[in-house]
Formats: C-alpha cells, sequence, structure tokens
C-alpha cells in the first residue's frame, strides 16, 4: 500500500539536526529552545503532532476496519486513514478552518458513540485529561495510541488505565521528532 503522504515526505527532507537521534536519551533541551518549539507547533498545527508511515497506516488497518479519532485536529492522520480504506470517525473541540479530511466538532465523549471502533489517539494533550475522558467514554475493546509512553503527551491516569485493562498487541516505528520518543501502538481489552 503507497499512500500519497506529504508530511513524511517533508519530515525526510528537513536536515538530520530535527530527528531524533537514538543513541541520545530524550531531554527537555528542546524546551530550551522557543524558536524550535514555534516550528514544530506551526507544522503539527499544519499536519500533525506525530509523523504518519505506510507502515503505521498499515497497522492500524491491520487491527481495524473502522476508529474514532478524538483530538484529530486538521485530519491528517484521519485523510491517509480513509486513503488506506479504513472507516473514520473524526472529532475535535476546535477543528482548524483547513482540514485534510473531515473533522467534526466533539470531545472525548463523541468517543462513546463508537465503541464499535478503535479508539485513535495521536499526542492527545499532557495533562487535560481528554484521553482519559475518551477511554472511559469509548468502552471499546480496542486503543491505537501514538505518542510517547507516560511522558509528554495524555495524562498519568490514561496510561494507568491501559496497563491495568489492555494489553499491546503490536509497536510500530514512526520518524521522531528531536528530543522525541513516540511510536504507534496497538492496544487490545484483557
Amino acid at each position: 500500500m503507497r499512500l500519497f503522504n506529504p508530511y513524511h515526505a517533508f519530515f525526510l527532507a528537513l536536515p538530520p539536526s530535527v530527528r531524533r537521534d537514538p543513541a541520545t536519551t530524550p531531554t527537555a533541551a528542546e524546551l530550551l529552545s522557543p524558536d524550535w518549539l514555534a516550528f514544530k507547533a506551526a507544522v503539527a498545527g499544519h499536519f500533525a503532532w506525530a509523523v504518519p508511515t505506510d507502515e503505521a497506516i498499515a497497522a492500524i488497518r491491520r487491527h481495524a476496519p473502522s476508529v474514532v479519532e478524538i483530538g484529530a485536529g486538521g485530519g491528517y492522520w484521519a485523510w491517509l486513514l480513509r486513503q488506506a480504506g479504513v472507516t473514520v470517525a473524526a472529532f475535535d473541540v476546535a477543528p482548524p478552518p483547513f482540514t485534510w479530511s473531515e473533522v467534526r466538532v466533539g470531545d472525548a465523549a463523541a468517543a462513546g458513540d463508537h465503541a464499535d471502533k478503535a479508539l485513535f489517539l495521536c499526542w492527545p494533550p499532557w495533562g487535560a485529561g481528554m484521553a482519559t475522558r475518551a477511554l472511559a467514554a469509548h468502552g471499546g475493546r480496542q486503543v491505537i495510541y501514538v505518542g510517547e509512553w507516560l511522558g509528554g503527551a495524555a495524562d498519568p491516569a490514561f496510561f494507568a488505565a491501559l496497563a491495568a485493562q489492555f494489553t499491546c498487541v503490536e509497536v510500530v516505528a514512526i520518524p521522531q521528532w528531536f528530543m522525541r520518543d513516540d511510536r504507534l501502538m496497538v492496544f487490545e481489552r484483557r
């Protein structure tokens, strides 16, 4: 499966210094560079916080023919998933004026209307409780999470609920920005 994925092409065209060096442990060093953080926020605002790959989209498709995405932003991941034939219900509390694909207005509670679909969360906001509320509302059997494990995204209660109720069945490496250590993880309810 070959997807049209301009974000991945853009990321690969950037200088290697923007990518994570796997030999270096992520730290808070990026916080010392407001210009770097502003650049990443601008890129994320146009595309997404995580850089999807064909392999990541294929993994989602293998596990879930349909997903509900909460916190979809501009719908970039939803757009790629739809290219791959996955049915997507994408929601965000405030979709931006430009979206890559349909994103409806909705918060974490919208996940409760789609328990038959896998819950998809890509870099849910840190400490805001959104991921925990979406997981509780959803109640379904699959969760697909993109972000760092136990940091940077979501909140401790989300990770505790995942660890207590779910088993990770697949992890897919994705391109990583400087000082980030994110990946795609597929969970099945025990």
